[in-house]
């Protein structure tokens, strides 16, 4: 069969929707919209953030940016979207994406309540790629997907579901000296947390208590020690399909508030975890993703687990695009010429039929290549507001002699050309700004692998990286 190029499979999608229609992109970050950009025309978009690329942004899209304007960055959560859509931002939107009689698409990392509900009043003007919220929110549950994995017989850490109120030193001595507390819904590492003594069980009870109430039920579960690896999944034509999972960091200094704080990721360390467990997690991921397909999920999905002594742990499904998702298509089209995950991931929800279904072989090309880059968020780690005394441009990067040199100019990672090289992107913010506790200053990448394993996860250049990054910032308390 004759190969055909991006071109030609991107047309194949673009054709498939009605004459004049126009697409965009909603995120957390104005980054993530570069996993769509090169698949189908971006129109607007909607984003948390507005730094330095800012500017670049606006000359390509209408954007739509909840921090424009504010010299101030927050922590970027689903909330701020939502917060944004209720304020003064909400009209705006509303009003441009009701204008034109031609539908507009919004490819959104989730889905969300107001999209939803103007999409419902738009009639048919207005369609969202991507499941709907009730969906989402039914597998967001970590004590509903802890008991399913259960009953399929995957390993789980030892642990159980108790009620906040009846919480005390019983778990602790049955699953401590070490013992994690893991609300039933969250993100990002930020609801699970760390118990090491009474006090600090007394101390995150009485606080969760105060958050959730006394009879909210909570997973309390041994800690186990390793690499944490996150898989991601297709749902295409309702059946599962493997794509690439990487090896994720947390609690890094300099990119994480707390030891399950989210970091990074790095593909190429996949590769290092042995071969059984790989078989394993993978084999876990295509199981859990028929369960999800069976309730009409579509699309990507990711899963978390811990390898603890080389056998892997399953401890969250993650309903939607995930944080990985812009750099794995970025990798993706670097290593390989067959279509992306996200590509098959808009094919899902675009539905173009029989042009497609001629090549569906290729999905068996989606976990083949061997991805080798990674990512990391660097963030304000003090319990304090900073503010940025030097700005940091985006752009192409290089270590030298302990400090960042600015090479050129470049916002994809395919602008990188050198191992050694690092991308600056997501919107480091402009002198002057000030950033909460962890919000975000900027992201790193790059083509190489900065996986040292162990307790330290990453290597001594990876953390040259993020302390050289953070002193060019020159921060100061706000």
């Amino acid at each position: 069969m004759p190969r055909h190029t991006k071109d030609e499979f991107n047309e194949v999608l673009t054709s498939a929707v009605p004459a004049g229609s126009t697409f965009g992109f909603q995120g957390l970050r104005a980054v993530d919209s570069i996993t769509v950009e090169n698949i189908v025309p971006l129109d607007f978009l909607i984003a948390c953030d507005y730094g330095l690329d800012g500017p670049e942004w606006d000359r390509r899209l209408r954007y739509f940016a909840v921090e424009r304007g504010g010299k101030r960055r927050i922590v970027w959560t689903h909330s701020s979207l939502v917060e944004a859509y209720e304020g003064a931002l909400g009209p705006q939107i509303r009003e441009f994406l009701s204008q034109g009689d031609a539908p507009r698409y919004v490819i959104p990392y989730r889905s969300t309540e107001f999209l939803g509900k103007l999409a419902e009043e738009a009639g048919g003007r207005l369609r969202i790629l991507a499941n709907p919220v009730e969906i989402k929110t039914r597998f967001d549950d970590k004590i509903s997907f802890r008991r399913q994995a259960v009953e399929a017989g995957f390993a789980v850490p030892p642990g159980d579901v108790v009620a906040l109120g009846e919480l005390g030193l019983k778990e602790l001595g049955q699953f401590g000296p070490v013992m994690i507390i893991s609300e039933r819904i969250g993100s990002s590492g930020n609801q699970t947390h760390f118990i090491d003594s009474p006090e600090a069980l007394g101390t995150k009870r009485d606080e969760l208590i105060g958050k959730l109430g006394a009879d909210a039920p909570v997973i309390v579960s041994t800690f186990l020690d390793g690499p944490a690896v996150g898989t991601a999944g297709l749902i295409y034509d309702g059946k599962p399909r493997m794509s690439h999972p990487s090896v994720m960091f947390t609690g890094i200094p300099g990119c994480s508030m707390h030891r399950f704080d989210y970091a990074g990721s790095d593909y190429a360390a996949y590769r290092l975890v042995p071969g059984e467990s790989r078989r394993k997690i993978e084999e876990f991921t295509l199981k859990i993703g028929e369960w999800i397909a069976e309730a009409g999920y579509r699309g990507i999905y990711g899963v978390d687990f811990i390898v603890h002594e080389n056998e892997p742990y399953a401890l969250e499904l993650n309903p939607r695009v995930l944080g990985t998702t812009q750099l794995m298509t970025e990798l993706e089209e670097i290593h390989g010429d067959a279509p992306t995950t996200t590509y098959w991931h808009l094919a899902e929800f675009l539905k173009p039929g029989d042009a497609l279904d001629a090549h569906q072989d290729l999905l068996a090309e989606l976990g083949r290549p061997d991805l080798s880059g990674f990512q990391l968020l660097i963030r304000n780690t003090s319990p304090s507001r900073v503010r940025i005394g030097s700005s940091l441009e985006p752009g192409i990067y290089a270590i030298q002699n302990g400090e960042p040199e600015f090479i050129r100019r470049g916002y994809r990672l395919s602008d990188v050309q050198d191992r050694d090289e690092v991308l600056v992107t997501c919107s480091p913010p402009a002198k002057g700004t000030i950033v909460e506790p962890r919000g975000a200053f900027c992201k790193l990448e790059g083509v190489s692998s900065i996986y040292e394993g162990g307790e330290k996860q990453i290597s001594p250049y990876a953390r040259e990286m993020i302390d050289s990054f953070t002193r060019r910032l020159a921060l100061s308390p706000a």
